[in-house]
Order: C-alpha cells, then structure tokens, then sequence
C-alpha cells in the first residue's frame, strides 16, 4: 500500500484534524476562525490545505483554479471548526489520551498494513508530516472518537428487526445486487438562492459531458467538492441499497457497468455518477451476517447523527468566521 493511500485508508481525518490554539497565543497571526475561546489560525487551514492544492494547481484555467482553491479552503476550514468543537467537548468531558494509547494505535496500523516503523515514517515523509506531528494529529483524532462514542453513540441503536429487514431486501435471493460507482460532487453553497443552485447544476452538465469522454478519475481529482473521496478519483466502494441518498441510489441501480450520467441532485449538491461493476453475491444465511449488517448500518446512523450533533454544537457555540 503507497503511503498516500495508508494515510487516506486509516485516517480520514488526519489531513484535516488539527487544534486550534488559544485566542491568547499567537495574536499577530490572521484569524480565519472563533470557535468558543479558541481560535483557528488562517496558517492551519494553509498548512492542512497545502498537500491538497497540489492537484488543483494543474487547473489550467485561472477563474476555474482560483474558485476550486477557495472551495477546498472553506471545506478545510469548516472540518478544523468541527474538529476545535469536539476537542472542547473532550475538555469538558474530561477525556484524555495517553501516550501508551496513541503508541497502540500506531501500531494497529502497522500490523493492518505490514508495515515496519521506517515504512511508516517514509509514507509521513510523502505527506510532509514529522512523526511527531503525526502523533499529534492521531491524539486529536482519537480523542475525537471517544467523544463522539459518548455523545452519540448513545443515540444509535439497530434493531434485530431492522437487520432482518435490511437482509430481507438486500441480501436475501437475488436481491444481493452490489454496484461499484465513483462520483463527482458540486456542491451548492449555504444560503445559495435559485440562480446560484441553477449556475452549479450547469457546472455540473458540463462535467458530465466532460465525463463522458476524458479519463473519470483524473477529472473527479480535478473538480470534485467532495473532499472524502476526491483524492479518490471519487470511488465510492462496493455498496448496497439504502446504504446512499435515495436519488443517487435510483440511478446508480439503473445504470450498466462503464456508464456515465446525471447530474442527480442529492443532499447538498450535484453528483455526476460513474457505475464501474455490478455484481450478484450469493446470498448467506441471515446468522453468518446480522452482525456485518448491524455495523453497516450503525455506521451509516453514527454519520447521520454526528451531521446532528456537530449541528447542535454550533448552535450553542460562538463561531465567527474571517477567513
């Protein structure tokens, strides 16, 4: 495994995890965001953007770079923002994590991968990352666990009977149809009125024509606002039904493998859709994977109530953004 992709398979979130650093700290430096007491530093979101901007500085179109710049920052720094709310969280939960836990996770991850320390430390090379740093940024991120498998972890429950109904429709006879598909996201600004949503779903027709003959991948790189997958070239992995928004679900089911469409409007933008594979499984009985359904569809309602409560943090928070 290249060290771009362990960085991406295990943490997600490291490339956008950072503490913000007390309001009392650094003063002369320009504030991008207030969070609470904290603040987020105009150089954070410049240092976790960097590694990021190296593709969109290939756009070859000024307005076109300038614009995927500024989107890439504003998506940088709403995760920092997200990232100082939990981190205050775990402050006033009292949560901690120690050394001796951080040394096990590191070497979790070089078990999963077979890796030795010198093949860890050469794959945080190619991130322009020191192993201190990294060590850092795994501190906060799994404080970030703890935290959200207290305040929300609490709020999901999966039922026997919501198993068997999934098992029902998808994984029982020929119902256990998995696709693979990659996407293209363009995402609608906040507060964004009609002829703003209507300029993005242009943008997105035209992507689609793009789609439809240049490499998918390389343009989902190129253009894509979705920073989970971008890096990607937009895969989204094997999955069932339910497992998606329900629009893009629709088509991504109707499409034959190597065809592209859209643009289906879905969540909080528009998606361009690539079906890579298709395939049948043969159906197990329900006792062999109740408790791979259970974990899939906890996770997909931990990601439903974290949107939630980060939500609810917001709320109560003071969040002044400059940046």
């Amino acid at each position: 495994m290249s060290g771009r992709r362990l960085l991406i398979a295990l943490l997600p979130l490291v490339a956008a995890t950072v503490a913000s650093r007390g309001a009392d700290a650094r003063m002369v430096e320009k504030i991008a965001a207030v969070v609470g007491e904290n603040v987020v530093l105009a150089s954070e979101v410049e240092e976790k953007a960097g590694p990021l901007l190296t593709d969109v500085n290939k756009v070859p179109d000024p307005d076109k770079r300038a614009a995927r710049a500024a989107s890439l920052r504003h998506e940088v720094l709403e995760r920092l923002i997200d990232d100082e709310l939990i981190l205050q969280q775990a402050t006033e939960l009292k949560l901690n994590v120690t050394s001796d836990q951080i040394d096990a996770s590191i070497e979790e991850i070089k078990k999963q991968n077979s890796i030795d320390d010198d093949q860890l430390r050469e794959a945080l090379r190619g991130q322009g990352m020191s192993m201190a740093s990294y060590r850092a940024d795994l501190k906060r991120q799994l404080l970030r666990f703890r935290v959200l498998n207290i305040a929300v972890g609490s709020r999901v429950n999966v039922s026997d009977e919501e198993v068997k109904a999934y098992y029902e429709r998808h994984m029982k006879g020929s119902a256990n149809v998995q696709v693979r598909a990659s996407h293209i996201f363009i995402a609608i600004p906040d507060g964004a009125d009609l002829a703003a949503t209507n300029e993005k779903q242009a943008q997105a027709k035209k992507i689609l024509e793009r789609a439809k003959t240049e490499d998918f991948a390389k343009l989902a790189r190129e253009v894509s606002d979705d920073a989970a997958t971008r890096a990607e070239g937009g895969d989204l992995g094997y999955f069932g039904r339910d497992m998606l928004p329900k629009p893009i679900e629709e088509l991504v089911f109707a499409m034959q493998p190597g065809e592209v469409r859209g643009p289906v409007r879905a969540d909080r933008g528009f998606h361009v859709i690539k079906l890579v594979d298709r395939k049948t499984k043969d159906a197990k009985p329900l006792d062999d994977v109740k408790d791979d359904i259970r974990m899939q569809l906890r996770q997909k309602d931990m990601e439903r109530q974290t949107k939630i409560y980060l939500t609810e943090l917001r709320k109560k928070t003071l969040v002044d953004i400059r940046y």
